[in-house]
């Protein structure tokens, strides 16, 4: 049959997800936070960070995985984008 959503249980499930994703975030940024200790990366803001990739400036926002490199936005592991560029 046809089930029937209050707005009320959709804000619920709203909420949740929202919560599910500040979580995901926060490991994103504690992740990251404990990598870059010993790397050259540069930071400025609490979600923004920037690295000196082959003499171009490669911007990053760990909490949402986001990165920017010559012009382009990406997402994913940055690390592996580095690795991959740096071993050439």
């Amino acid at each position: 049959g046809l089930m029937e959503v209050s707005m009320g249980d959709m804000r619920e499930v709203f909420d949740f997800m929202k919560e599910l994703s500040k979580e995901r975030r926060e490991d994103n940024m504690a992740n990251f936070q404990s990598w870059i200790n010993h790397t050259g990366w540069k930071q400025h803001t609490h979600y923004h960070f920037s690295y000196t990739l082959k003499g171009k400036r490669l911007d990053y926002w760990p909490s949402k995985n986001k990165f920017q490199y010559e012009g382009k936005i990406m997402c994913g592991d940055v690390r592996a984008f580095i690795r991959k560029r740096e071993a050439v």
